[in-house]
């Protein structure tokens, strides 16, 4: 059985924070080291700090670990798998997830089981966040995206033997679901360029120019000549899977290093960070000079957060929108939040490897930081998802 002495140095050499008296209560009752340092990186806490980590030393740090055809011959080879096992190299440099918390390897082959009600209650969800924003007068739109894998499975250095529908595809074919899904305008882009960095399992600037444009087609909007000019610094950056190798695996990415013509006008970011968390994060964005003065209110996940080293959805909205709210809830709602700051447009946005699980109908988002900040942990996903 694991000692205290052993989960206190888990924890503040691999995710650099002290675990709070209930974390090592429940982590007592593990049987091994093994087994909690297994939980630990598969957690969405240790890839939120390696992706931060990756992102904050990407232009400071000397790479030399990356894929070029004429040094293919060294280079890991197609198969290698990161020393934590959670990413796996592609072909042509393309790296993606291989497990963890999400089997998104199972979910693209459509081989996970879900409850029987699945369906049935994310139909209730769905009808009720309608409903909902109908009673508050505001224009709503539910965005998902792909996972890296749907678009670019050609790259996985395996055959994925498809054994029924990814949960994306079971939840759109099954019912009355109003669901933005930004497949088919992502794969057809990524014919003519990545709209995913190869390092990372994030939408890269150019994929999500394409998704953000589905958003204000929905609301009705031209999508901003602006963005096609907007000037790109390229660098070097091993993302949340490429530092999981050693050395580092690294990709050229391109983005604007800025936050366009928007600046922040509140957020408690560094807060919520500074415990690992992510749940929580509230960014606001103002853009005196944007051609629409309504108030949007993005619930979303690493997607659709904004900083000057990642351009999310959040990031063109601001283009195009006077006031921009983020809250760090994928496909979230809250629906006081929405009537005390007025807003005009929800738009909610996940990824599909969380549409196994239901998010909860209504979540109060400024409970999630204090709990964060009050506890000097992050909170628990069962708090946004059922």
């Amino acid at each position: 059985m694991l000692t205290r002495e052993e989960i206190l140095s888990v924890y503040r050499q691999v995710l650099g924070r002290t675990p709070a008296e209930e974390e090592i209560a429940a982590q007592l009752g593990l049987e091994s080291l093994d087994a909690l340092l297994r939980l630990i990186l598969d957690s969405e806490e240790y890839d939120l700090r390696l992706r931060e980590r990756a992102m904050r030393g990407a232009m400071d740090e000397t790479f030399v670990n990356f894929f070029h055809p004429d040094l293919a011959p060294w280079s890991p080879p197609p198969g290698t798998r990161s020393p934590d096992g959670a990413a796996v190299v592609g072909h042509d440099g393309w790296i993606f997830l291989a497990g963890g918390n999400y089997s998104n390897t199972a979910q693209h082959r459509g081989a996970v089981e879900l409850p029987p009600d699945w369906l049935e209650r994310w139909q209730r969800l769905l009808d009720y966040r309608v409903e909902s924003a109908r009673g508050l007068g505001i224009e709503l739109v539910m965005l998902m995206l792909p996972d890296k894998l749907a678009i670019y499975e050609q790259y996985f250095p395996e055959t994925l033997e498809k054994v029924g529908l990814r949960p994306i595809e079971r939840l759109l074919a099954g019912g009355d679901a109003p669901i933005l899904h930004a497949f088919d305008a992502l794969a057809a882009a990524a014919v003519e360029d990545d709209v995913y960095l190869r390092t990372d399992h994030h939408i890269n600037f150019r994929g999500m120019e394409v998704a953000s444009g589905l958003v204000l087609r929905e609301l009705g909007l031209d999508v901003p000549d602006a963005f096609a000019d907007v000037e790109l610094r390229t660098y070097p950056v091993a993302g949340d899977l490429g530092v999981r190798f050693n050395p580092p695996i690294v990709s050229l990415t391109r983005d604007a290093c800025s936050l366009g013509g928007a600046r922040v006008v509140e957020d408690n970011r560094d807060q919520i960070q500074a415990y690992g968390g992510h749940l929580g994060t509230r960014r606001v964005y103002v853009n005196e000079g944007a051609p629409d003065p309504r108030v949007v209110v993005v619930f979303g996940s690493s997607h659709s957060f904004a900083a000057t080293h990642h351009q999310g959805l959040s990031w063109f909205l601001a283009q195009v929108f006077r006031e921009v709210h983020f809250l760090w809830v994928p496909f979230g709602w809250d629906s006081e939040y929405l009537r005390r700051v007025g807003a005009d447009v929800a738009v909610m946005q996940s990824g599909e490897r969380l549409v196994r699980r239901v998010p909860r109908q209504d979540v109060d988002i400024g409970a999630l930081a204090e709990d964060t900040l009050r506890h000097e942990r992050p909170v628990d996903v069962e708090r946004v998802l059922d």
